[in-house]
C-alpha cells in the first residue's frame, strides 16, 4: 500500500514512515496540509495519516477536504491533545480511525493490517461485481441495443420507478438486473417476484408478509417481499397479472411510502426502488379493466422498452457467438461455430421467441451436433422454413376460404412453436404469450400429437 503522512512534527512523520515501511509499504511525509494535497494530486495513495493540528489548516477541515476530493482514501487522524469529541467528530466526517500521541507501534500495525485486509476484500467485491455486470451486459452493436444501454446508464442511479415493457424472451429481467447492479442500491438485495407465477390468493402474503396466526395457514412469521427489499430493489415481473385487489394495496404502499405485514399494526417504511415489467399492452389491459390506470401512472415514471430481436438483427451474430461459447463451456465441449450458410438462416429468421428462443436453439445445436462446424442440416425443422421443413402443409391453397387458410396457418404455427421448444408446454406458452391451459386446449382442438407430428 502507498501511505502519506501529513504532520508538522518531523520526528512523528519519520517514526510512522519507519513503521509502515517495515510492514512492506511505501510512504511519503508532508509537513503541511497544502504540501500533502499537492502530493495527493500528483500520486495515488491508499491511506493518509493526518494530524489534527497543522500550521496551515485545522485537521478536521483538512479531513473534509480530502474526503470531498478523494473519498476512496482511508484517513487516520492523529493528535497529541485528542478528546472523545475529536474522535467522534473525525469518524463522523469519514475518518477510518483516531490515534493519540504518543503513538502505539502495535496500534499502527493493527490498523495497517485491517486496512490491507479491507482493501483486498473491496477489490474482490469490485471484481465480483464487474464479472456479474459483464455476465448480464447487453450483447450487440445495433442502434436499438445501444439506445437501450444508454437508457439503462441514464436511469440506474436514479430512484424513480422503472417500467420495462417488451415481448416474451426479449430480456426484461436481464435489464432489471443491470439497472440494479449499476445503481446506488447495488450492494443491497434485489428481490424478485413473478406475479403470474403466484396464485392471486397468495400474492398479497408474498408481498406484505404476515404475522404468525394472521390467518389459518399462517403457521410462522413471514417477511414479505416489501420488507426484504428495504434498502434495495424490488422487481415485480409480469405486473399486469396482479389481481385488482392487490393492485389497490400496492398503489397505497407506493403513495404512503409504508406498509404493515398482514396481522400486524407495526409500520414499516417502504424505502426500496421499484422496477416493474410486463409483456402485455397495458393500455389494452386498462381498457379491459384488468389494470388500474392510477397504478399505471404511478409505475410508468421511467418507461423502458426492450426491442424484439427482429428489430436488432445485426446483433444476431454477436449473440450466437456468445451462446456458442457459454454453452460449449457449460457442457465441457470444444467450442463450436456455425457455417456461413446456417448463419444466413439465423439472420433471415424472425425469432418469435426472441433472444430466449435464439439461446435455446444454439444450446441445442451445441449439445446435439457432433461436428465442430454446425451445418444447416443440424437445425430443427421450424427454423429452416423451407422445402425441407416438416410442416403440416407447406403449400397454400389459394382457392380455399379465408377461414380454412387461417385454420391451416394456425395449426402450422402452433405445431412449429411446439417443435422448436421440444414440446415443452411452459416454454411454448411463453413464446405464444398465452396461458398453458389455453395451449392444452388448442393442442387438443387442432389435433396435434407429439408422437405423430414431431
Amino acid at each position: 500500500m502507498k501511505i502519506l503522512i501529513i504532520d508538522d512534527e518531523k520526528n512523528i512523520g519519520i517514526a510512522i514512515m519507519g513503521i509502515v515501511n517495515d510492514e512492506g509499504n511505501i510512504s511519503k511525509h508532508a509537513l503541511t496540509f497544502s504540501k500533502g494535497m499537492e502530493l495527493l494530486k500528483e500520486e495515488t495513495f491508499d491511506i493518509v495519516f493526518l494530524d489534527i493540528w497543522l500550521p496551515d489548516i485545522d485537521g478536521m477541515e483538512g479531513l473534509k477536504e480530502i474526503k470531498r476530493y478523494y473519498p476512496e482514501i482511508d484517513v487516520v487522524m492523529i493528535s497529541g491533545h485528542g478528546t472523545i469529541e475529536n474522535a467522534v467528530e473525525s469518524i463522523k466526517y469519514g475518518a477510518y480511525d483516531f490515534l493519540e500521541k504518543p503513538l502505539s507501534l502495535e496500534r499502527i500495525v493493527m490498523i495497517l493490517k485491517h486496512l490491507k485486509d479491507r482493501s483486498k476484500l473491496l477489490k474482490d467485491l469490485r471484481n465480483s461485481k464487474y464479472n456479474l455486470i459483464k455476465k448480464y451486459n447487453l450483447i450487440g452493436v445495433s442502434p436499438a441495443v445501444n439506445r437501450l444501454k444508454d437508457k439503462i446508464d441514464q436511469v440506474s442511479n436514479m430512484n424513480s420507478v422503472v417500467l420495462i415493457t417488451g415481448e416474451n424472451g426479449t430480456g426484461k429481467e436481464h435489464v432489471s438486473k443491470l439497472i440494479h447492479m449499476l445503481g446506488m442500491y447495488s450492494d443491497q438485495p434485489l428481490i424478485e417476484i413473478n406475479c403470474s407465477a403466484v396464485p392471486s390468493e397468495f400474492l398479497e402474503g408474498e408481498l406484505f408478509g404476515y404475522e404468525q396466526g394472521a390467518f389459518p395457514d399462517a403457521l410462522a412469521l413471514k417477511k414479505g417481499m416489501f420488507e426484504l427489499a428495504v434498502g434495495g430493489t424490488l422487481f415485480l415481473d409480469e405486473i399486469c397479472d396482479m389481481d385488482l385487489s392487490t393492485q389497490i394495496k400496492l398503489l397505497k404502499v407506493l403513495e404512503m411510502g409504508e406498509f404493515s405485514k398482514i396481522g400486524s399494526t407495526e409500520i414499516i417504511k417502504s424505502n426500496f426502488r421499484l422496477i416493474c415489467a410486463t409483456n402485455k399492452d397495458i393500455s389494452a389491459e386498462i381498457a379491459n379493466n384488468n389494470f388500474r390506470a392510477d397504478l399505471f401512472y404511478k409505475i410508468n415514471v421511467i418507461p423502458i422498452e426492450v426491442p424484439p430481436l427482429r428489430e436488432r438483427k445485426e446483433d444476431i451474430p454477436y449473440l450466437v457467438n456468445y451462446f456458442l461459447k457459454s454453452s460449449s463451456s457449460l457442457n465441457s465441449l470444444l467450442e463450436k461455430r456455425l457455417s456461413n450458410e446456417l448463419m444466413d438462416k439465423f439472420m433471415s429468421y424472425d425469432f418469435p421467441g426472441n433472444v430466449r428462443q435464439l439461446k435455446n436453439i444454439v444450446e441445442r445445436l451445441v449439445v446435439l451436433s457432433d461436428n465442430e462446424v454446425i451445418e444447416i442440416d443440424d437445425t430443427p425443422a421450424i427454423f429452416m422454413n423451407d422445402s425441407s421443413s416438416k410442416s403440416v402443409d407447406s403449400s397454400l391453397n389459394y382457392s380455399a376460404t379465408l377461414k380454412s387458410a387461417r385454420d391451416l396457418f394456425e395449426k402450422d404455427y402452433f405445431l412449429n412453436v411446439l417443435r422448436v421448444n421440444d414440446w415443452n408446454i411452459i416454454k411454448s406458452a411463453a413464446v405464444l404469450d398465452i396461458e398453458r391451459t389455453y395451449l392444452y386446449k388448442k393442442i387438443k382442438s387442432l389435433g396435434l400429437d407429439k408422437n405423430k407430428n414431431s
